[in-house]
């Protein structure tokens, strides 16, 4: 499990970096995720990538890849970016997992958390990072590792 642990930070790290051009660090949990994107992926492994944000890092994620100014970030432009990001991770790790295997992906699915904490069930893994925005988390869940 080390092995897709390395494999999805190191996924991670690309995709914010290039496409939202934030530099993540490791670091403590947020107490609080104002919102989820999240994706299912099925093929030789099974399971779910699950990216969780503060309000200032949607926010700042957007303002990065669309070139907005504050007041011009919208609620459907957080909705699409948190998206377009769970697809970018998910697919990111999956070819770099083995890109000789075929896996299919679900659409992602966005959702509002207004002030709940991340719940991680035992049997998945808990990414937490830092940036200029604040601090998000992913959680991945592979069936049958837990």
């Amino acid at each position: 499990m080390e092995n897709v642990k390395e494999i999805l930070t190191e996924s991670i790290f690309e995709v914010f970096e290039r496409m939202f051009f934030i530099f993540l660090e490791p670091g403590g949990r947020a107490p609080v995720h104002d919102y989820e994107a999240a994706i299912r992926f099925d093929g030789p492994q099974r399971g779910s990538i699950r990216i969780l944000f503060t309000r200032p890092v949607a926010r700042l994620m957007v303002r990065n890849m669309l070139g907005l100014g504050n007041g011009d970030v919208t609620d459907p432009h957080v909705e699409d970016c948190a998206k377009e990001a769970a697809n970018m991770v998910c697919g990111n790790f999956l070819v770099n997992l083995d890109a000789s295997k075929k896996f299919a992906m679900s659409l992602p699915a966005f959702s509002v958390r207004p002030g709940q904490p991340a719940a991680v069930p035992e049997g998945m893994y808990a990414f937490d990072f830092e940036c200029e925005g604040g601090k998000m988390g992913v959680v991945l869940e592979i069936e049958g590792t837990g």
